[in-house]
């Protein structure tokens, strides 16, 4: 038997499991993009009821009810997370992920509330170099990327447009790290670009994201803005471009 060859095949564990639910996967009309939601964003999304919830795929798996070509579910922390997830997703046969998520600001001109669409990430990950990519920048997908800014633009919605950092360390995040990113022009920080860009690449299908700054980090280290209302309103905001692009 090959050493390097992959032991697991998430088509006929997710077909399996769906099948233990009564769907076949085969004859269900699956979404072609998913929105995958952090914590308040996901929580916005269910308030406006416009989807309801279809499979057990990578999740709670929502549909909307005006456009079954798109979805939306809660997206699991961290890169190794929301890779499993997004395995999980293509598989079942979503072929656009689009991550709404959560960043700490580092650029010089990040402020709270500001909302970020990415070109890519720095990988400091360990999800990457597993699945064979060992390169500095994992980029999201180009296509997918302009498509999505020309929906924030077209809804007018302000957003900067650049790279970020990932790192699968939360909480050890140096003040060389963050220096040395901030040098390289890296807009912000969070925990899932790379696992997410990752396996859209490995499985050929597209992913990019988005991320409302919920911090900065200044002088005299991070300045949280969890509590200030430009946060709710970013949120509030981008959920709603997203209901009326449907």
């Amino acid at each position: 038997m090959d050493r390097n060859q992959v032991m697991t095949d998430p088509k006929k564990l997710v077909k399996t499991e769906l099948m233990n639910h009564g769907i076949d996967v085969d004859k269900e009309k699956i979404p072609k993009r998913v929105y995958l939601l952090a914590d308040s964003l996901y929580d916005e999304m269910l308030s406006h009821n416009v989807g309801e919830y279809k499979y057990p795929l990578g999740g709670k798996l929502f549909v909307f009810k005006d456009n079954y070509n798109i979805g939306f579910i809660k997206s699991k922390m961290c890169s190794p997370g929301i890779a499993i997830q997004a395995e999980d997703l293509a598989a079942g046969g979503v072929k656009e992920l689009v991550h709404l998520g959560f960043a700490g600001g580092i650029g010089s001109n990040v402020e709270v509330g500001q909302v970020i669409l990415t070109e890519g990430a720095f990988n400091d990950t360990a999800v990457a170099r597993l699945y064979g990519y060992d390169e500095k920048i994992i980029y999201s997908d180009k296509i997918l990327t302009q498509e999505i800014k020309d929906l924030l633009a077209d809804k007018g919605l302000d957003f900067l447009q650049g790279l970020h950092w990932t790192t699968d360390a939360g909480y050890h995040e140096t003040w060389g790290d963050i220096l040395d990113h901030r040098e390289k022009n890296a807009l912000c920080v969070e925990m899932e670009g790379v696992g997410l860009f990752t396996i859209a690449k490995y499985r050929n299908i597209k992913a990019t994201a988005v991320y409302v700054i919920s911090d900065v980090f200044n002088d005299e280290g991070w300045s949280l803005g969890w509590s200030e209302n430009k946060i709710s309103s970013a949120v509030s905001e981008l959920i709603t471009t997203i209901i009326e692009s449907i």
